[in-house]
């Protein structure tokens, strides 16, 4: 008996590590990305295009060909499916809507190794990061499982996956990073069965681009770091009146870009980059609004403070450097 059971521990052991050979079906997975595009930050979403392969072993001898191999189109493939061919029904886990399937083919060898291949677009979703926005790197995945087979039915075996340079290198606003990314998991669940976990596997594509920030440099960053500098004039201008009149003009300006960065993103626990730099914005303009009123106050009392106002030219700027700095340098991580 406790021979028995250290066998069944061993087969046990063997069966978590390496699935495939237990399971019925083996499927090799290729997938091609020929687009990825209409990427939306808001509701976090993408559409791919591409063309999903898998082939398997079918020991069922029924519908192989003598020699060779026989392939069926569309149409003809549909028939045979119908017929009675099995053909595993995988679904992408992160899609929104159905997949379109634009062509497919089944290939059948003598040998009874079955290949399926389609072409499908769909709009697919993931979580993003946008703590960095506009320098902020991002992963497109597609998360795929078969359907109905569970893993000691059905296993993923080796997964490849492949970008189509000339269209992928640059996704207008994005830049492909490093190399794309094919992996096998296991994902349990506990709604199929009552009182019991169901075993799946799990294929998950992992593409990694970064954000290209020059649209946001130049039509952003550039035009709030120009109000911040020009908000300092107040530490040049004389009056009062003037002085305050001026600071609260650039105050609303940057409420206007608050409103401008809200319809970019979607609504975030956590602050991003350029949500910051406003923020530093609101900070630096409404800290010279308190020296005005200090220095203004001082005078009226009788104990004007000349050396306030001009320290302040000097001193904004430094901290607005710094900064500055502190940003980029988390951003870029030094």
């Amino acid at each position: 008996m406790m021979l028995k059971g250290i066998l069944w521990g061993i087969a046990a052991l063997i069966y978590l590590c390496s699935p495939e050979l237990y399971a019925q079906y083996v499927v090799d997975t290729s997938v091609s990305i020929n687009k990825i595009y209409g990427v939306n930050t808001v509701d976090q979403t993408y559409k791919v295009d591409g063309y999903l392969v898998t082939s398997w072993y079918e020991p069922d001898t029924t519908y192989r060909p003598a020699s060779g191999e026989r392939v069926y189109e569309n149409h003809q493939a549909e028939q045979l499916m119908n017929a009675g061919m099995w053909v595993p029904a995988f679904e992408f886990i992160n899609i929104i809507g159905k997949r379109q399937t634009a062509n497919m083919r089944l290939v059948i060898t003598a040998d009874g190794r079955v290949t399926y291949n389609e072409r499908f677009q769909g709009l697919f979703t993931t979580e993003m990061d946008f703590r960095q926005f506009p320098f902020d790197h991002q992963i497109f995945e597609l998360i795929m499982e078969p359907f109905s087979y569970e893993q000691a039915q059905l296993v993923f075996g080796s997964a490849r996956i492949d970008i189509e340079t000339l269209d992928n290198q640059s996704l207008s606003e994005w830049q492909m990073q490093g190399e794309p990314e094919a992996r096998v998991s296991r994902s349990d669940y506990a709604h199929l069965q009552s009182g019991a976990l169901s075993h799946f596997s799990r294929l998950t594509i992992s593409i990694e681009a970064s954000r290209k920030p020059d649209y946001y440099l130049w039509r952003f960053i550039l035009p709030l770091s120009l109000i911040l500098v020009a908000s300092w004039a107040v530490f040049w201008i004389e009056g009062f009146s003037e002085r305050l009149m001026t600071s609260f003009t650039m105050m609303l300006t940057v409420v206007a870009y608050t409103f401008y960065t809200s319809s970019l993103l979607p609504r975030l626990p956590y602050t991003t980059l350029i949500e910051r730099m406003v923020i530093m914005g609101y900070v630096s303009i409404f800290a010279a609004i308190l020296v005005i009123v200090f220095v203004k106050i001082r005078e009226e009392k009788g104990r004007p403070v000349k050396h306030v106002i001009p320290r302040c030219r000097a001193i904004f700027p430094t901290l607005f450097l710094i900064a500055m700095s502190m940003l980029i340098g988390v951003n870029s991580g030094l």
